[in-house]
């Protein structure tokens, strides 16, 4: 016959056994531990922060973790996880993060209440408010250099000498070189020099009559960083500048003062780097030049072009 108390004893002894096994391995898995780590960003309200710790290092939404720096330890729930960073908030709502970006702070793993484990639901979406001011201050706050070409196309041209149906569009190019004075996020003032170098046709006779100028600049931007959820943002600039002309013709040279008044330039500035960006421009300009040919005879030459730039800033 089946010893029944014996089969009972030895399967009591069993799961005796296999319970505390697995009680040890749970202690020793939620075991608290601590690690220095640095904070990625905290929002501008103060109520969430972002670390470099996700999924992939064990983190869940709704997971509870102690932050502690050598001031204050507090209690931070995690609301949003993706796979390598996650966002926290303090658990409770009448305290602000007292932590700043870039601070070393303790993170200690042992978890208080209870534990979600909905990882189910948007786990790549990181909602923080991002200070751009601040990441990409090059850009933002600093001032800077902008070195620039653009491709000239002349819209319409008068000149004092030359009837109006012998002349023709004048195209070139243009290599200009800016600093940028930051007062603002949103404003800045930028002084220069530029060269340019165009050409265009006489009809009647065909005639290829080049121009150079060598100018100094002066303008005033406006960024519309209010405008702008990115790093990326939208800029409006009005420039002025006054230089010396050069043109020859058939050998000849006639030079003279050149003004600049206006350029209005419509630009998008965008950062690959927290150091250079690069920048686009469409910009319409009116140039009148005054030149003189050694016989004494004066030219005045009004030009409106339209241009196309591209360059970086550094």
């Amino acid at each position: 016959m089946v010893n029944f108390r014996a089969l009972y004893g030895l399967v009591f002894l069993s799961v005796l056994f296999l319970s505390n096994s697995l009680i040890k391995v749970s202690a020793a898995a939620e075991k608290p531990r601590e690690e220095l780590m640095v904070v990625q960003t905290v929002s501008s309200d103060r109520r969430s922060f972002v670390m470099a710790k996700g999924v992939k290092d064990g983190v869940m939404r709704g997971q509870e973790i102690i932050y502690a720096n050598e001031n204050v330890s507090i209690l931070c729930k995690a609301v949003e996880v993706n796979r390598n960073y996650s966002l926290w908030t303090p658990v409770d709502k009448n305290v602000n993060v007292p932590f700043n970006k870039e601070e070393f702070i303790s993170y200690n793993s042992h978890a208080y209440g209870n534990v979600a484990l909905d990882i189910v639901g948007d786990i790549y979406n990181l909602t923080p408010e991002v200070n751009y001011d601040i990441l990409f201050k090059k850009f933002r706050t600093s001032d800077n250099f902008s070195l620039k070409a653009s491709f000239d196309q002349g819209l319409s041209q008068s000149s004092s000498d030359v009837s109006a149906d012998k002349n023709s569009k004048r195209s070139g190019y243009t290599f200009a070189l800016e600093y940028n004075f930051r007062f603002l996020p949103e404003f800045e003032i930028n002084t220069g020099g530029r060269i340019d170098n165009e050409v265009y046709r006489l009809s009647n006779p065909n005639l290829d009559i080049p121009t150079s100028r060598v100018m100094a600049t002066v303008a005033a931007t406006y960024h519309f960083v209010a405008f702008s959820k990115d790093k990326n943002n939208f800029y409006l600039t009005l420039a002025a500048g006054i230089g010396k002309s050069t043109t020859t013709i058939s050998d000849e040279k006639s030079t003279g003062v050149v003004t600049l008044l206006p350029e209005a330039r419509f630009g998008y500035l965008m950062p690959f780097s927290n150091s250079v960006a690069m920048i686009f421009e469409g910009s319409v300009e009116s140039l009148s030049a005054h030149e003189s040919f050694q016989n004494g005879t004066t030219q005045v030459t009004n030009i409106l072009n339209a241009k196309i730039t591209i360059g970086l800033r550094f």
